[in-house]
């Protein structure tokens, strides 16, 4: 009798672990700017000893299913979505890592606190299996720079014809003890890009300037005598990124009042290799 209830136990054991996807979800930053994607890490690894293979026929049509509270635990609106995982294929004893982002399924816009969860569930599965939970905050950040602008219509033939308004906007986002910097570029109906510019060094503070073609210039001080220089068109295309470095002059950012150019003045242009290390650690690339 004993050894029939150790072989019984041994069986429904295997049983379990059969049918058991183990789920660990991660979340990079703990603050995100308002409008910004919030994307979440997730490892998965299969120890139900068969292969999970995610596809459209009934069979195979698995999902995540993603569960998202505020402060007070309530859900929000559209938490509970399911996001189609077919060519998900999870091997069994394997570790796989997905990238999910979240705003793509829920409206992530209303600034706040949020916690998140994951499940997932599969025809070959019993359950469903459940991740940990991870908290993020949502801000509208701080406005430090604004300027507006009308933006250029090269094939416009009417003189005088008013041009359409939009505006720039560097915000500042505190998370934990690093201040992220974010251009807004965005008119009363829309918002037409979202850049993270980088992060703020201790005080110092990033210089803005506009230039005839009402580009936006930003000189953004990243390390010891290191700076970086970008430009962007009305549209967000970022037309120049640059490292400058301090010589017997520090570089700053200078407009010419008579014609309206911008450029950097000072220092001189930092060289991959010798005051960086390799040209794909230039911020942005």
């Amino acid at each position: 009798m004993r050894k029939t209830m150790l072989i019984l136990a041994g069986l429904l054991s295997v049983l379990v672990a059969r049918a058991e996807v183990v789920m660990k979800m991660n979340i990079p930053r703990d603050a995100y700017i308002q409008y910004e994607p919030i994307i979440v890490n997730l490892a998965l690894r299969n120890t139900s000893g068969q292969v999970l293979v995610f596809g459209s026929e009934v069979e195979f049509k698995g999902h995540i299913e993603i569960e998202i509270t505020d402060f007070l635990g309530r859900p929000v609106k559209g938490s509970g979505a399911k996001v189609n995982m077919r060519g998900l294929i999870l091997r069994a004893g394997v570790d796989h890592h997905i990238r999910l982002n979240l705003s793509k399924w829920i409206d992530l816009t209303t600034p706040g606190r949020y916690k998140v969860r994951l499940f997932i569930a599969h025809p070959l599965l019993k359950n469903e299996f459940e991740s940990n939970s991870c908290s993020f905050e949502i801000s509208s950040g701080k406005v430090f720079w604004h300027k507006n602008f009308g933006v250029p219509q090269m094939d416009s033939k009417k003189s005088g014809e008013i041009l359409p308004t939009r505006s720039y906007k560097l915000k500042a986002l505190l998370d934990k003890s690093e201040i992220y910097l974010f251009l807004f570029i965005e008119d009363e109906q829309r918002i037409y890009a979202i850049k993270r510019i980088g992060i703020q060094l201790g005080n110092q503070h990033a210089q803005c300037e506009i230039d005839s073609l009402n580009r936006a210039h930003i000189f953004l001080p990243i390390a010891s005598q290191m700076f970086q220089y970008q430009v962007f068109d009305w549209n967000g295309e970022r037309e120049v990124n640059k490292l400058y470095r301090t010589t017997k002059t520090i570089p700053v950012l200078f407009r010419n009042p008579k014609n309206g150019e911008v450029s950097v003045v000072g220092g001189e242009a930092a060289q991959p290799g010798i005051d960086y290390a390799d040209e794909k650690l230039l911020p942005g690339k």
